[in-house]
């Protein structure tokens, strides 16, 4: 039996109706192979997974390690297909999806980068999670080169990546609390030989329209930060200093974990010859500044 062109990862964890929305947008006509990896989910949530996948027929796997990481490291161990994607059980796919998939799956390159949309997932209104993206796609329009999307992307989502490139180089994500996809998100980019951009987009990132505020423990502040710090010591090592992910987002909201680890993260940043004025202006713009400063520590 041939392999299929496309397998598709899900890490899910006690959101069974998201998944359900998630599992509908799937463009099942290029016949993926799907696999949902669920994390320590309730009894309950499990047996409604179960079926689930007797609707839809994907392979479902357990994991109890507690973070997105380590479901989608277990995941790379059971897909076969010639391009991943990686999506998340609370977001979709768009309508599009599969014609863009149909157009790029004979491409010579080892990463697809799509434009990705975001909406708040119950009213439907266009939110915020797209910015991010966008702005990585005008700025390689503005330089002409690739670079941007490919070191500064850290999520897997809204791309088509060759397993060949992920296996070859053993990619992983980090199993962490927080940002576990970063570093491979850019391990990908940057060593991938080729690299093809489509501005349509692919895929939707949902917001709870009730998420004005987030509880963010220093396990994750801190896990968000180190992980940054990696990539970046990583693009410097590549030989891609001129791309950075910014840290002063890190340094300046580290002191409401209290003044000593605020200290501690500064010093950190600048020891590892991080330059910490990138992208300043939007940090310190009032209403981004204000925005980050939403979530509760805890």
């Amino acid at each position: 039996m041939n392999a299929p062109k496309f397998s598709i990862v899900i890490p899910h964890h006690n959101t069974p109706d998201l998944l359900l929305r998630l599992l509908n947008s799937v463009p099942w006509d290029l016949c993926p192979e799907v696999v949902v990896v669920d994390d320590a989910s309730s009894e309950d949530v499990r047996r409604e997974l179960a079926d689930l996948q007797k609707r839809f027929g994907f392979g479902l796997y357990r994991i109890e390690r507690h973070t997105a990481g380590a479901a989608r490291n277990e995941g790379l161990k059971h897909v076969t297909g010639e391009w991943l994607l990686f999506a998340d059980a609370d977001d979709y796919f768009l309508p599009e999806a599969a014609g863009l998939l149909r157009l790029h799956v004979s491409d010579n390159a080892d990463v697809v980068y799509f434009r990705i949309t975001s909406t708040y997932s119950d009213s439907g209104k266009n939110a915020y999670r797209d910015r991010q993206v966008t702005r990585l796609f005008e700025r390689c329009r503005k330089e002409h080169s690739a670079w941007a999307l490919r070191a500064l992307h850290t999520n897997p989502w809204g791309k088509m990546i060759r397993r060949q490139l992920v296996e070859s180089r053993q990619i992983r994500f980090e199993e962490i609390p927080s940002a576990n996809d970063a570093m491979f998100s850019v391990r990908v980019g940057v060593e991938a030989s080729a690299v093809v951009i489509d501005e349509h987009p692919l895929y939707c990132l949902t917001v709870g329209d009730k998420s004005m505020t987030s509880n963010v423990s220093k396990e994750r502040f801190e896990s968000n930060g180190e992980a940054r710090l990696r990539v970046n010591a990583y693009l410097r090592l590549h030989q891609l200093g001129q791309y950075q992910l910014p840290v002063l987002g890190y340094m300046l909201p580290s002191f409401r974990y209290g003044w000593k680890f605020g200290w501690r993260t500064v010093k950190a940043c600048f020891s590892n010859g991080n330059n910490p004025w990138v992208d300043a202006g939007r940090v310190l713009n009032p209403v981004n500044f204000c925005h980050s400063l939403k979530s509760k520590p805890q």
